[in-house]
């Protein structure tokens, strides 16, 4: 009765209708209630028809917010571009850049060294009064593949150590029973004279000088 004779009770009941409908399709409402609003709340045609309406309203808007929310998204290349400006990646990836860049030119320094071929045999005697010594011109990064013959004498040893006269030893690249070849890198050369001397290594690991010299000079 009250619904018939109070528009503003029947303005209320229908808010509240809304509501309860509202909350239905929203999964908002307590499992007891929900059941209650099956039971009893929408027992009305019209109130089904209502939720029918309402749920399709509600289908409607999400289908609608979908392209929306994906055009928002960022694309894959437009994340990946995001990635990239970040201050500290670009500092990363400046930094690593620069150290293979160092890398590639040490490495390609010391594969592009040409070396140029030296056979030397041995003499006793001294720099000033023994015989001219092989001279060499050496293009620029170039160092010597110095084989060097080994006395009769000396033959047979476990090991041979070749050094520069008053420098350190000579990198071994091949040795047979006869020779030895070492090689003397571009760096240690200037102009001027050389003397490479010959040690071998005995079955105890000690080493011996064996006496003479070999002799070149760079020109």
């Amino acid at each position: 009765m009250r619904l018939l004779s109070d528009p503003g009770f029947g303005e209320e009941f229908d808010t509240v209708v809304d509501e309860i409908t509202d909350e239905y399709l929203s999964h908002e409402l307590p499992d007891e209630e929900r059941e209650r609003v099956q039971q009893y709340f929408l027992n009305s045609t019209e109130r089904q028809s209502k939720l029918e309406f309402a749920a399709e309203l509600l289908r409607r808007a999400q289908a609608e917010r979908k392209p929306e929310e994906q055009a928002a998204r960022p694309s894959l290349m437009e994340q990946i571009v995001a990635f990239w400006k970040r201050p500290s990646f670009a500092l990363t990836v400046a930094t690593l850049v620069i150290i293979a860049g160092i890398v590639y030119l040490v490495v390609w320094r010391d594969n592009s060294t040409n070396y140029l071929a030296l056979n030397l045999a041995i003499s006793t005697a001294d720099r000033a009064n023994g015989a001219t010594p092989a001279a060499v011109k050496l293009p620029p990064n170039t160092g010597l593949k110095v084989t060097l013959t080994i006395p009769e004498s000396a033959r047979g040893a476990k090991d041979y150590v070749a050094k520069l006269a008053g420098g350190s030893a000579l990198k071994t690249d091949q040795r047979s029973e006869q020779t030895i070849t070492v090689i003397v890198p571009a760096g240690s050369l200037t102009p001027g004279n050389y003397a490479i001397q010959l040690f071998k290594v005995k079955a105890d690991d000690t080493t011996e000088r064996i006496p003479g010299s070999y002799f070149f000079a760079v020109e």
